[in-house]
């Protein structure tokens, strides 16, 4: 289990995170929602190790994280798939996902391998350009490569970073796919995500962030029943 408590991050003079506390469930998806600007990458970022927080805690498995560095909370179990994809352009689809296992020993080459096997297996598509460099493949592509480097680590829970920015709704369709059978393959997700009603579909739990603050928590059958939100998250009036 991921546990934040009064979690703090600044940028500077500016506090992006005021106090977040939240846990994210082993086996669940858990999505963290709100507007642009609420803090939302910036929380991923800080419990992945690329920011540190200027206060609070980050425990996953009851081990402290805040503060460590980023390939330390990787070989804890948290691997982070950004925003924007940021696969490496010049390198092809099978360097980047080799590039995913990085932390582990040199000694795991057999079973670092078969993990490539598998995610060949599980993304037919970057089979198909597996010679090919990331910089040439389409959106959704570039996504299920960035989702499948982050697997390679094997890692207990993924941080997903707005995983459907920029995709056409077909393809939005098959990246949530994807993370649904993700989860029923037993790993542990925590979403942020813009599009509330696709990511409210696989959420078992949800957090609304604003202006750095938790502004309201449940499930998505709570968030269904509460007018104000659905006008300002759903779209609806």
């Amino acid at each position: 289990m991921l546990s934040i408590e009064n979690l703090s991050t600044s940028y500077g003079l500016i506090r992006a995170l005021k106090g977040v506390s939240l846990t994210a469930e082993d086996g669940k998806v858990t999505c963290i929602l709100g507007p642009n600007g609420a803090g939302k990458t910036t929380l991923l970022f800080t419990a992945a190790g690329i920011l540190k927080p200027s206060s609070g805690s980050v425990k996953f498995d009851g081990a402290e994280l805040a503060g460590s560095s980023a390939p330390r909370i990787l070989q804890q179990g948290l691997a982070l798939v950004p925003e924007n994809r940021l696969v490496f352009p010049q390198m092809s689809v099978r360097d980047n996902l080799l590039a995913g296992a990085y932390i582990r020993h040199r000694s795991e080459a057999t079973e670092i391998a078969e993990d490539l096997e598998n995610m060949f297996d599980r993304f037919p598509v970057l089979k198909e350009r597996e010679e090919q460099t990331a910089g040439t493949l389409s959106g959704g592509e570039q996504q299920m490569l960035s989702v499948a480097r982050a697997l390679m680590s094997r890692p207990k829970m993924l941080l997903l970073d707005e995983p459907s920015l920029g995709l056409a709704p077909l393809i939005v369709d098959e990246i949530f796919s994807i993370i649904r059978q993700m989860n029923n393959d037993g790993i542990s997700i925590l979403l942020v995500e813009q599009n509330a009603v696709k990511a409210l579909e696989v959420a078992d739990h949800f957090y609304l962030l604003d202006q750095g603050k938790v502004a309201f928590s449940g499930t998505p059958g709570e968030m269904a029943n509460d007018d104000v939100i659905k006008r300002a998250y759903l779209g609806e009036h």
